[in-house]
């Protein structure tokens, strides 16, 4: 039997009553290991346990349980003069906190798929979320053009059109719904020209959503051959979508970026952005080394303590997410049907015109924990806002608190994608009922205001 194979690699002696308790702990723990005869599709941990064990080095026999803060710069080194492999140097090259976190990260964009390139995925943690999306740019040789959905964060054209400009970068939007037309955008780009395609999951703050699986699948197929001097990148703003719910590489995409600053770090207390490129594909396997590259020469590197403080929030990552989730799609239906409304977007309401994409897209039928409700006029949507109690006027998501926005008076005007009238409105772990009943409360009295 498989133990007893086991067994007499660790014993030459009487076995059984005789065992002594230390040795009795000490074989089991190498049973459970395994023999190394079979593998046990049991063995991989659901993506819930791997984050609640977020940055632990388990192999490590007396490790400790919450990972250690590492705050030094420099590293003593060798007399003779050469550091040996796997010694620090330099905290901008490798502070071993930030390298745990990335590790972590990395596992968990490709978790529940088998590698079998044998290639690790680099995963490279930034200062913040845009330092992360300038890094990428950065990865590629211009010049650049850079496809953008007709919905996105601000912030991401407005670092193109004010700073990377300057370096032979160029954007345009795409309509993302038609293939024909990326295809149609990439032929007339140069050929001289590397091409990003650059995708949110969702987008931010519209809700759109994009076939990410049916995008890389048509950039694979059908548009790898048009220029062999094109390199064409596929990345993902998966800020919205953490991996226990979304995970785009294994849709294909080359990279993926995420704000760390939302919901990775999840206690509105971490500025950082990570990106991870994938290990399958080829532009993937390509670019990771330079991205690493950027990251370490231009040195804006996440630190320590915010690597160390997004380790933590991870730990309690799929829990946060899963009552966010459960929460938006609550409040969302309330809003729905509310007489003062004029539209909500969420994809997690059947009516959504991309609700069944997002049901492939994310795990568990999750819609994701933000939405977006527009009213009649720019004054109603600011007196609701102005009339909260719990729910908290502030930018940015993914924390504990529930945050509300006008989104147009914060967008650049030239690049304002937002109605006059939306509030993106970001859910955090209140009860549901309370947030439903500020909103109710909040809109009534806006209500009073605009007809009184």
């Amino acid at each position: 039997s498989r133990s007893r194979f086991s067994l007499d690699r660790y014993f030459s002696t009487t076995t059984g009553p005789d065992i002594t308790p230390e040795e009795a702990g000490r074989i089991a723990n190498e049973l459970s290991k395994g023999d190394g005869t079979k593998s046990d599709s049991n063995d991989l941990p659901g993506i819930g346990t791997l984050l609640s064990h977020a940055g632990v080095e388990s192999s490590k026999t007396n490790a400790p349980l919450s990972p250690p803060l590492h705050l030094a710069t420099t590293y003593t080194r060798p007399a003779d003069g050469p550091y040996s492999d796997g010694d620090s140097i330099y905290s901008r090259m490798d502070n071993p906190t930030r390298l745990l976190l990335e590790e972590t990260v990395g596992a968990l964009e490709c978790h529940g798929s088998k590698n079998t390139t044998g290639i690790e995925p680099v995963t490279c943690a930034f200062s913040s979320g845009m330092a992360a999306v300038s890094s990428i740019f950065l990865a590629h040789k211009s010049p650049i053009t850079v496809l953008l959905p007709q919905d996105v964060y601000h912030g991401v054209p407005t670092v193109l059109s004010d700073v990377m400009c300057r370096h032979g970068i160029q954007s345009r939007k795409v309509d993302f719904t038609n293939l024909s037309t990326i295809q149609k955008s990439i032929v007339d780009i140069g050929d001289d020209s590397d091409v990003i395609v650059w995708m949110e999951n969702p987008s931010n703050p519209l809700c759109h959503v994009i076939d990410i699986a049916a995008v890389c699948s048509f950039i694979r197929t059908e548009c790898s051959h048009i220029s062999t001097n094109k390199n064409i990148t596929t990345v993902v703003d998966s800020t919205m979508a953490p991996p226990c719910i979304s995970q785009p590489l294994l849709l294909g995409a080359d990279i993926v970026v995420h704000s760390a600053t939302k919901y990775l770090g999840g206690h509105s207390d971490v500025l950082l952005g990570i990106a991870t490129a994938s290990p399958w594909t080829e532009r993937g396997q390509e670019l990771g080394p330079v991205l690493k590259q950027v990251q370490i020469s231009v040195g804006a590197v996440a630190s320590a303590f915010d690597s160390w403080l997004t380790m933590r929030g991870l730990r309690t990552l799929h829990v946060r997410v899963t009552q966010q989730c459960r929460t938006a799609l609550s409040v969302a239906e309330f809003l729905q049907n509310h007489p003062r409304v004029s539209k909500v977007h969420y994809p997690g309401l059947t009516s959504h015109p991309q609700h069944a994409i997002i049901r492939q897209q994310f795990s568990d039928g999750n819609g994701g924990g933000i939405l977006s409700v527009e009213f009649e006029t720019e004054a109603m949507a600011m007196a609701v806002a102005g009339a909260l109690r719990i729910i908290s006027r502030a930018t940015s998501l993914g924390g504990t608190e529930t945050l509300i926005e006008h989104r147009a008076s914060i967008e650049p005007p030239i690049r304002r994608t937002s109605p006059p009238g939306l509030l993106r409105l970001t859910c955090g772990l209140e009860d549901a009922t309370d947030l439903i009943n500020d909103l109710d409360r909040a809109i009534s009295i806006a209500d009073t205001v605009m007809h009184n």
